[in-house]
């Protein structure tokens, strides 16, 4: 009875060695590893930035209307006067802000 091999005979072709079936899957692994390399980690780390950067806009929009929410109850618990005190100096404030930030524009930049 004549013993089986439970590896299949291997061909040898003209020109090239025993081992080019392992070359040809190892070029195969490194070309698809550094496509991966070149594509997957830049847009990894762009939804990673874009998620964060939205997470802390939503935060920082929060912050600031809680801040003035806070801001307006604090100023008319110790501010003499009704509610109008309040809006009053608050709306004075924003707008000496403003008009700040209009004067320091470059000339020509409303036109």
């Amino acid at each position: 009875m004549p013993t089986e091999s439970s590896d299949p005979p291997r061909r040898a072709f003209p020109g090239l060695s025993e081992d080019w079936p392992r070359r040809a899957a190892d070029r195969i692994v490194g070309a698809v590893a550094r496509l991966r390399k070149a594509t997957d980690r830049p847009s990894a780390n762009l939804a990673r930035r874009l998620v964060y950067g939205l997470v802390m806009v939503f935060l920082a929009i929060l912050m600031f209307v809680l801040g003035v929410i806070g801001l307006v109850r604090l100023i008319n618990a110790y501010l003499p006067g009704d509610m109008w005190a309040t809006y009053a100096l608050l709306g004075a404030f924003f707008s000496g802000i403003g008009l700040t930030l209009w004067a320091k524009r470059p000339p020509r930049a409303a036109s």
